[in-house]
C-alpha cells in the first residue's frame, strides 16, 4: 500500500489526541465515503474492531450481572443448607457453583480479548491516518490545481463582464441621445412614422 511510504511518528496520535477517526465527524464529512480502497478497506477493519470491542464489553457487564446474581443464590442457599437443614437444595448449590465456573472461564476470554483489541484498533486508525494524511494531500493538491483554474477562468469572466457592461452602457447611452436629438428636431409624430415606416 502506497501510503505506507508516509513517516509518520505513531505518537503523534497520543500528542495531539487524535480520535478514532470513524467516530470523528470532521473525519467522516471529508473522507468517510471517499472512493479510495485503502481508507475504505481499513475503515471497515476498524468498525469492525470497535464493534466487537462495545459487543465484549455489554457481554462482560451482563456476565458480571449473572456472577453478582448467582453469588447471592449461593449464599442464600447455604445459608438454607446450613442454618435450615434445607439438603434438598445442595444440588441447587452445585448446579450455581457450576454457572460462576462457566462464567469466570468466559470472562477470562472476554477480559483477555479486551486486553489485546485497543492495542489494535490504535494501530488501524494509525494506519487510517497514514491513509487519509496520504490521500488528502494528493487531493489538496489536485483541489489546489482545479481551485486555480477556476479562479482564473473567473477572472477571464470577470474581465468579459467588464467590457460587456461598458459597452451596453455605450449603446445606452447612443440609443439616448440619439432619440432625444431626433424627437427634439422632427417631435414624436414624426418619429413614430419614422418608426413605423423603418422598422416595418
Amino acid at each position: 500500500m502506497a501510503f505506507k511510504n508516509i513517516d509518520l511518528d505513531e505518537n503523534i496520535v497520543l500528542k495531539n489526541k487524535i480520535p478514532i477517526l470513524i467516530e470523528d465527524e470532521n473525519w467522516l464529512k471529508l473522507f468517510g465515503d471517499v472512493s479510495n480502497k485503502n481508507i475504505q478497506h481499513i475503515k471497515t477493519e476498524l468498525i469492525q474492531l470497535v464493534n466487537t470491542k462495545k459487543e465484549l464489553e455489554k457481554k462482560e457487564r451482563t456476565l458480571q450481572k449473572e456472577k453478582t446474581l448467582s453469588m447471592k443464590m449461593i449464599l442464600g442457599i447455604s445459608n438454607a443448607v446450613n442454618n435450615e437443614k434445607q439438603t434438598h437444595s445442595v444440588d441447587l448449590l452445585d448446579e450455581y457453583k457450576e454457572r460462576i465456573e462457566k462464567i469466570n472461564e468466559e470472562l477470562n476470554e472476554i477480559i483477555f480479548e479486551l486486553e489485546t483489541i485497543p492495542q489494535e484498533i490504535r494501530e488501524l486508525n494509525f494506519n487510517l491516518l497514514k491513509a487519509t494524511v496520504y490521500y488528502g494531500y494528493k487531493e489538496l493538491k489536485t483541489k489546489e490545481k482545479k481551485l486555480q483554474e477556476v479562479t482564473d477562468e473567473l477572472e477571464i469572466i470577470r474581465e468579459r463582464i467588464k467590457v460587456l457592461i461598458n459597452e451596453k452602457y455605450d449603446y445606452e447611452e447612443w440609443i439616448n441621445l440619439t432619440y432625444s436629438f431626433l424627437h427634439g428636431l422632427l417631435g414624436s409624430e414624426e418619429i413614430e412614422k419614422l418608426d413605423e415606416q423603418i422598422f416595418k
